[in-house]
C-alpha cells in the first residue's frame, strides 16, 4: 500500500467510525426483526422483509466500499493521494455509487411493499404502488448509468490519464438530488389519503401519520442533501483544481446515514413488539417461544364467536374496541358460575387484529390486555 504524504487534516477516521456503527446496528435491528417475525403469531415474513434484507446487503457493500475507500485516499486532500491510487479512487468512487443507487431502490421498495401489506384491502391502492415501483426502477436505471457517461471517451471515465475531455455537469446533480427527494416525499406521504379517510379521532390520524413518517425517515436526509448541494455546489466540482477525495465527505456522510437510518426505523415497530411480549410475560424466556395462533377453538377450550371489523382499508382501527367473548365453564366451578373474557382487537403492523394473550383454563388468570369478568348466575 502506497503510504500518503504527512497531512494533519484526515477525515478517514470519522468515516470508519460511521460505517462500522452503521453496519452492527442495523444488522441487529433486521434480526430482532425477524425474531419478531418468529414469536410473533400475527406476523409472518413477507416480501417487505426480503426487500429490507436486500437493502441491508447493499447497505453493506456500499458502506464496505467507503471502508475501503479511506484506505486509498478518502477523507485526505487530493494533492496528497500518489499517482499510483488516482484512477483506484475513481473507479470506487463510480461503483459506490451504484451500490448505493441499488440500497435506496430496494429501501423504497421495502416501504412500498409494507404499504401493500398494510393497504392490503385496497385494489387502487395497490395498483398505485405498483406505478410508482415501476417509475423508480426506470429512475434508477437512469441513476446508475448516467455518471459513467460524463466522459469522451468512456474508458476516461476510469483513466482519467487518457486523453479527452470528462464533464461534471452541476445541472445533473441539481436535477437527480431533486427527483430523489421528490421520489422519497412521494413514497413517504403515499398511504396518507387512505389514512385520513379512517373513521377514527384526528389524534390517532395524527399518531399513524407520523409513525409512518418515523419509519420511512431517510426522505428527510434526502432533502438535507438536497439543500446541501444547492447552497455549496462546488462540493460536486469535478474540473482542475478540485479536491473531491476531502469535499465529497460531507456529503457522503448523510449518503452513509440515509439506509441504515431507515432500516432502523423500518424495523422499529417489530422490535417493540420483542420488547413489549418481554415486559407482559414477566420473562426474557418468553422471546424464544412462539405465540399460539388464534383460533375459532382456543387452546383452553374456550369457543370463541368471531366478528371482523375491518373498516375496508385493511388498516384496522386502532380504537375499533370491537368485543369478542367467549364463554367458559372452568372445571372447579359448579352450573351457576360462568366466566366472560372480553379483548380489544389490536393493530399490528401488519394490518392484522390479534388478541395478545390467553386465560388460564380453569382459573381467573389475566395476562396481557384481556378484561375478565366472573359473574354469578
Amino acid at each position: 500500500m502506497e503510504k500518503f504524504p504527512p497531512s494533519s487534516d484526515d477525515r478517514a477516521p470519522g468515516i470508519v467510525a460511521c460505517c462500522i456503527a452503521l453496519i452492527v446496528v442495523p444488522s441487529i435491528a433486521v434480526a430482532l426483526r425477524l425474531w419478531s417475525r418468529g414469536v410473533a403469531a400475527s406476523l409472518t415474513f413477507w416480501w417487505d422483509d426480503v426487500a429490507i434484507l436486500v437493502t441491508l446487503v447493499f447497505s453493506h457493500a456500499f458502506l464496505a466500499l467507503a471502508l475501503y475507500w479511506t484506505t486509498i485516499g478518502l477523507g485526505k486532500h487530493s494533492r496528497t493521494i500518489p499517482l499510483e491510487l488516482v484512477n483506484l479512487n475513481n473507479t470506487v468512487n463510480r461503483v459506490t455509487l451504484v451500490f448505493y443507487s441499488a440500497c435506496i431502490l430496494f429501501l423504497k421498495f421495502s416501504a412500498l411493499l409494507l404499504y401493500a401489506r398494510i393497504f392490503k384491502s385496497s385494489p387502487v391502492f395497490r395498483r398505485t404502488l405498483w406505478i410508482v415501483g415501476v417509475i423508480l426502477t426506470v429512475w434508477w436505471a437512469i441513476l446508475t448509468l448516467v455518471p459513467w457517461l460524463f466522459c469522451h471517451p468512456i474508458e476516461k471515465d476510469l483513466n482519467v490519464f487518457l486523453p479527452g475531455v470528462c464533464d461534471h455537469p452541476l445541472s445533473w446533480y441539481y436535477a437527480s438530488a431533486l427527483i430523489n427527494a421528490v421520489a422519497d416525499l412521494v413514497v413517504l406521504i403515499l398511504p396518507t389519503p387512505i389514512i385520513w379517510k379512517l373513521q377514527m379521532t384526528m389524534r390517532k390520524k395524527i399518531s399513524i401519520s407520523l409513525v409512518f413518517l418515523i419509519g420511512y425517515v431517510s426522505a428527510f436526509l434526502s432533502f438535507a442533501r438536497f439543500i446541501i448541494i444547492v447552497l455549496n455546489p462546488s462540493i460536486l466540482n469535478g474540473g482542475q483544481g478540485a479536491d473531491p477525495s476531502w469535499d465529497l465527505v460531507p456529503l457522503l456522510y448523510l449518503s452513509l446515514l440515509e439506509a441504515p437510518v431507515a432500516i432502523i426505523a423500518l424495523c422499529a415497530p417489530s422490535i417493540s413488539q420483542l420488547v413489549s411480549r418481554a415486559v407482559e410475560h414477566g420473562a426474557f424466556s418468553s422471546l424464544f417461544h412462539s405465540r399460539p395462533q388464534s383460533t375459532s377453538q382456543g387452546s383452553s377450550g374456550m369457543e370463541r364467536k368471531d366478528s371482523d371489523n375491518s373498516n375496508g382499508s385493511g388498516l384496522v382501527t386502532l380504537d375499533s374496541s370491537a368485543n369478542r367473548s367467549w364463554i367458559n365453564r372452568p372445571k372447579w366451578a359448579n352450573a351457576s358460575h360462568n366466566t366472560t373474557v372480553s379483548t380489544t382487537r389490536t393493530l399490528d403492523e401488519d394490518g392484522n387484529q390479534f388478541e395478545s394473550g390467553d386465560v388460564a383454563l380453569g382459573a381467573i388468570h389475566v395476562k396481557d390486555r384481556y378484561d375478565v369478568v366472573h359473574q354469578q348466575v
